[in-house]
């Protein structure tokens, strides 16, 4: 089994008080696997976009299959398309 070494400054002590008032039972090092734990989770389940970006990147996908869409192949067409936005 791997081992960790970590310094208690008084952050880590701060943190590690409020966690065992949280979790009773466990140790220190108990308490940093289930903080590190849940962490990941929060992480990993975490949505890359926010609810408003899906919904217009669902808008623009609907439009490009209705053929609602403009066409811009050089920079001064995209620079004109941007501004008219």
């Amino acid at each position: 089994m791997s081992q960790i070494r970590l310094n208690k400054t008084p952050e880590l002590a701060e943190v590690l008080a409020y966690l065992r008032s949280k979790y009773l039972l466990l140790s220190e090092a108990e308490i940093i696997k289930v903080a590190l734990a849940e962490k990941y989770s929060k992480e990993v389940s975490a949505p890359l976009i926010d609810e408003a970006t899906e919904k217009l990147i669902a808008k623009g996908l609907k439009d490009y299959k209705n053929g609602r869409y403009t066409v811009v192949r050089t920079d001064k067409d995209l620079n004109a398309y941007l501004k008219s936005l």
